[in-house]
């Protein structure tokens, strides 16, 4: 199953494409502030989208080799969109869910839509609601503009460890089972960083400008795909800043710090956290990723000729 931000992106680079033919894969990508493999894999899930039925008259046309060879992209039969569509009550409330999440995130479009898909299914609509950890809502509005004008944004973030003010660029802004994230770079952290909606208590944009900037879909985007694997840590006081940067599937205080599970998208990113938090962590469910983390760290000090036994 594809990853919710990639859903979000799809959508919003069909009409991009149409509006913007000849549009490079460089240009899309810097656009979309993600990478041009990222886009091309995009382009490979449109060219199999369109409306319910899947006949070749219905579905988006994009040439991919043609987009390899030259990088251009050129999106036909996008006027599939102008069809009036006909919908299974299943596809209905499906799609009303989808826009209830996009409302919550101050979407007038959404609302809009939403407002008259409603009218449409009458009585079989009404009972369809969306809640969403959003956060506030003018917090929301402001950090939307802020992602659509690249600008600079200085926050009040509440983490485990107290209030903490910092200034961020923000990317975007996404829903992981119901939690709504700003995807943002940390000038703190020097890196990408996702922090909660409803923690992040007030928002001052900034009259700076963000610059471009890469790999928020390498830093970000295994921990919001499906993963099935979880690992568990128990955390000193120096760790408290992990569930504030990472999705977790459940938080736990206790005397002597936290107990958090999280989901892992890939055992190199387990190990290289590990091996950044150290003492930090007390415990870890994985022996074998603690084991992995402990020969890189004998490696390491092997390097620099301090190997310690």
């Amino acid at each position: 199953m594809r990853s919710t931000d990639q859903v979000q992106r799809l959508i919003q680079l069909v009409p991009y494409l149409t509006q913007n033919p000849g549009v490079t894969v460089t240009e899309v990508a810097r656009d979309f502030r993600t990478t041009p493999a990222v886009i091309l894999r995009d382009l490979e899930v449109i060219q199999f989208c369109g409306l319910p039925g899947g006949l070749t008259d219905d579905l988006f046309d994009i040439d991919i080799e043609g987009v390899r060879a030259d990088g251009e992209i050129y999106l036909y039969n996008s006027d599939v969109l102008a069809r009036p569509m006909t919908l299974t009550a299943v596809q209905a409330a499906s799609l009303m869910v989808a826009l209830g999440a996009l409302v919550e995130l101050g979407s007038d479009a959404a609302a809009s839509a939403r407002a008259k898909l409603s009218e449409a299914c009458g009585q079989a609509g009404t009972g369809i609601e969306v809640t969403l950890t959003a956060g506030d809502e003018e917090i929301r509005r402001v950090l939307t503009r802020a992602c659509e004008e690249r600008r600079v944004v200085r926050i009040e973030h509440e983490g485990t460890g107290g209030r903490a003010v910092v200034e961020v660029e923000p990317a975007r802004l996404r829903v992981v089972d119901g939690t709504t994230y700003l995807d943002a770079w940390s000038r703190l952290r020097d890196a990408w960083r996702s922090f909660r909606m409803d923690r992040i208590r007030a928002v001052v944009m900034l009259d700076e400008t963000s610059p471009q900037r890469e790999g928020l879909e390498e830093a970000t985007g295994s921990w919001f795909a499906d993963s099935e694997r979880r690992v568990e840590l128990s955390l000193g006081p120096g760790a408290a800043w992990v569930p504030e940067y990472y999705p977790t599937h459940s938080v736990e205080s206790d005397v002597t710090g936290l107990k958090v599970v999280l989901p892992v998208g890939s055992r190199d990113w387990l190990v290289s956290l590990l091996l950044r938090l150290g003492e930090d962590v007390v415990i870890v469910s994985d022996g074998e990723a603690v084991t992995e983390a402990a020969e890189r760290a004998r490696e390491a000090l092997r390097a620099y000729g301090r190997e310690e036994t």
